[in-house]
């Protein structure tokens, strides 16, 4: 039990300073290869690919219209890789022990315990986090405005930033408007279902 502790302890530690890192490091990135505010961080980048070996990385990518989207991604997992690990520790530490000393006891090895108690526990975990993250995607702003702002060209716009530009900036609030129910509406299409199979399933139990 204490070192399970110390190994949460730990863990909640280190996405922590994930959620941290995360922000720094994009905006450092999107300062350096996007609005051009000082070279600094971009050339040490550049020096730890090239001692590497990795010149093939040494690339503008979130300059480069075949390159920007997939960064963006990139970020984003790296983003979300955290809440998705803080729910899936809250998902484990739900499920008694007492369910796999059981199955020890009847002979199950540790990747038996995995697939046929811990994962299928772990479903609605699972499907939780895909419908966070399918509706977090769809709205996505934050990574957008600060490493790309849409570009280079259209590359990376998306339509929250359009909302927000039409709203904001173009002083059009009836488009923006407009674009904030399409995506009310998609958010929508995910998140109901969800709620009605979550409501449905705590009244048959």
């Amino acid at each position: 039990d204490d070192d399970r502790d110390v190994g949460n302890l730990w863990l909640r530690s280190d996405l922590l300073d994930h959620f941290n890192a995360v922000h720094i490091r994009h905006r450092q990135i999107a300062d350096d290869q996007v609005r051009l505010l000082g070279p600094r961080h971009h050339q040490s980048l550049f020096a730890i690919l090239g001692n590497l070996h990795l010149d093939f990385l040494k690339s503008g990518w979130l300059t480069d219209t075949n390159t920007a989207l997939n960064s963006l991604g990139i970020a984003a997992v790296w983003q979300m890789s955290g809440f998705c690990m803080a729910m899936f520790l809250a998902g484990l530490r739900g499920i008694p022990e007492e369910l796999r000393e059981a199955a020890r006891v009847d002979g199950a090895n540790e990747w038996q315990l995995f697939w046929r108690i811990t994962f299928p526990l772990l479903r609605p975990i699972t499907l939780s986090a895909v419908i966070i993250l399918g509706h977090i995607s769809l709205k996505i702003f934050d990574l957008v405005y600060v490493m790309t702002f849409g570009g280079p060209g259209y590359a990376t716009d998306m339509p929250s930033l359009y909302m927000w530009i039409a709203t904001f900036q173009q002083f059009l609030y009836a488009r923006g408007a407009a674009i904030a129910i399409v995506l009310l509406l998609m958010v929508a299409i995910l998140i109901v279902p969800y709620l009605v199979w979550n409501l449905r399933g705590e009244t048959e139990q």
